[in-house]
């Protein structure tokens, strides 16, 4: 098993959901914590982090800077939250809800087009170039992306390929380095094109034609004999 911090609702199979936290002992509305947390990306990748203020964030999602507050501690924890909620998107369990028959291959496109499309999403490039623009300015929010989003999905996925390897299907002696292999072959030239603004569609056709690709050449180093 991979080295990360391998949190017990993954094991389970229970997605985090940071709508069911309590914060000051206040419980949530679901309304308002998603007007302030589209607020808040929006803001984030218009302005940046450093340049986006919670009062702003307040005018934005209608909402007092009290109420900003009461929901969320820290511009750090909305942010965190932000991504943790998008992520959810796009995890195995939701890609593979909609496969009647669950083979090998059917699953491994499920989950590799969910893992593509959140790569190459309008918002996931956004945010690639916002932690670029940062990073001048140290780790601190690349770090705190890295712990919310990508060591999030990279552990779903590796819980994910465990389960075929328990199958017999696939032959991984670490998942955690099948995971990362997986992940940049999807990357591929589309998200570099598109985060350098050389592409701006990708075609439906073009998009399939790829993951395909992917997982044939995934399945073709991993599977197992």
């Amino acid at each position: 098993m991979p080295s990360l911090k391998l949190a017990s609702s993954v094991v389970s199979g229970d997605d985090k959901n940071p709508e069911t936290k309590m914060t000051r002992g206040r419980p949530r509305s679901h309304a308002k914590n998603e007007a302030i947390r589209d607020a808040a990306i929006n803001l984030f990748l218009e302005k940046g982090f450093d340049g986006t203020s919670m009062d702003e964030i307040a005018r934005s999602a209608g909402v007092s800077k009290q109420t900003v507050y009461s929901h969320f501690s820290s511009k750090e924890q909305l942010f965190t939250s932000a991504i943790q909620t998008k992520i959810q998107e796009y995890v195995p369990s939701v890609a593979l809800a909609s496969i009647e028959n669950h083979t090998l291959e059917a699953d491994m496109l499920a989950v590799s087009r969910a893992m593509y499309d959140l790569l190459v999403s309008e918002e996931g490039i956004k945010v690639f170039r916002l932690l670029n623009s940062a990073a001048p300015q140290g780790p601190k929010l690349a770090q705190l992306f890295w712990d919310a989003g990508p060591e999030e999905m990279l552990l779903r996925i590796c819980v994910f390929l465990e389960s075929w390897v328990k199958k017999g299907a696939l032959k991984i002696d670490n998942t955690e380095t099948a995971a990362t292999h997986l992940i940049s072959l999807l990357k591929g030239q589309h998200h570099f094109q598109s985060a350098i603004g050389l592409i701006s569609e990708i075609s439906e056709q073009e998009s399939q034609a790829h993951v395909e690709d992917v997982v044939k050449i995934f399945l073709k180093l991993y599977r197992a004999r």
